[in-house]
């Protein structure tokens, strides 16, 4: 997409929309394959998180494991719908609406689990939903304002957090996340296990990279550009790497809305 049309509040919102309804409906074949998860027994049972509250009581119509493989097909007709007609405002508009409300469901439902890929995903579709929904220049600035702002500062945050951890600071980290049963990477972990050098360097360039991104607003477009590709290929290791495949669309369609606003400031 040219950079004039990234420069439109409403070309930015259906490029995120987009990118974000790739990952929509890899999440959503991912769950209705594992759909026995979310019944009872299941580690998405919905019955035993809508305890942990009483106002939740009042939601128990969403525990059932046919509500919930509803709402996630509802959520892949709607992400297919966007990633073909997305670019039309009433189709943007309805598919953005649909997806965020789908999405907010789900959340209620099962809120455990929920790690920066939910988040990210329910941020960046509501916030969509509510600037299409109104339907004006003004709105869809501040939606796509707003999910940059998110963007820049989960990257940030996390750097930051990573910073604060000695095992982040002296290079353990990456070599004992690669050796773990969940996120590990046999191959990078023999590799990581006797060149610690190599370790220290990729945690130091995980901070680095986490903790610039917050400047990309302030830097030329080629230096923006250059920082937001090096997070995709950031991305796309650790979906290589560690499985966490859905990182690379939840995070990438925060990225036009961050260009947006990088035109609209320079």
């Amino acid at each position: 997409m040219s950079g004039l049309a990234l420069a439109s509040p409403f070309g930015a919102l259906s490029l995120l929309l987009r990118i974000g309804s790739a990952g929509v409906v890899i999440s959503s074949l991912e769950s209705l394959v594992r759909w026995r998860d979310l019944g009872p027994g299941g580690l998405l049972d919905g019955e035993v998180p809508l305890t942990r509250a009483r106002w939740l009581a009042r939601l128990s119509f969403l525990a059932p494991w046919q509500v919930a493989v509803t709402l996630i097909g509802v959520r892949l007709l709607a992400a297919c719908v966007l990633l073909g007609g997305g670019g039309l405002f009433e189709v943007a508009r309805a598919g953005a609406v649909t997806l965020a409300v789908t999405t907010m469901a789900l959340r209620l439902r099962t809120p455990l689990g929920i790690h920066a890929i939910g988040a990210m995903v329910m941020i960046t579709f509501t916030a969509a939903a509510l600037g299409l929904a109104v339907g004006t220049r003004l709105a869809m600035e501040f939606a796509l304002g707003f999910v940059a702002g998110q963007a820049c500062l989960s990257y940030c945050v996390a750097g930051l957090t990573k910073l604060r951890e000695p095992l982040w600071r002296t290079g353990a980290a990456i070599p004992i996340i690669s050796a773990t049963l969940m996120w590990g990477n046999g191959r990078a972990a023999a590799a990581l296990k006797n060149h610690h050098g190599l370790g220290l360097a990729l945690c130091w360039l995980t901070i680095a990279g986490e903790c610039s991104i917050v400047t990309v607003l302030a830097v030329p477009l080629p230096v923006a550009v250059a920082l937001l590709s090096a997070a995709l290929v950031f991305h796309l290791f650790n979906a290589a790497g560690m499985g966490l495949n859905n990182f690379v669309w939840s995070h990438a369609s925060t990225y036009p809305a961050i260009l947006f606003c990088w035109y609209f400031l320079h």
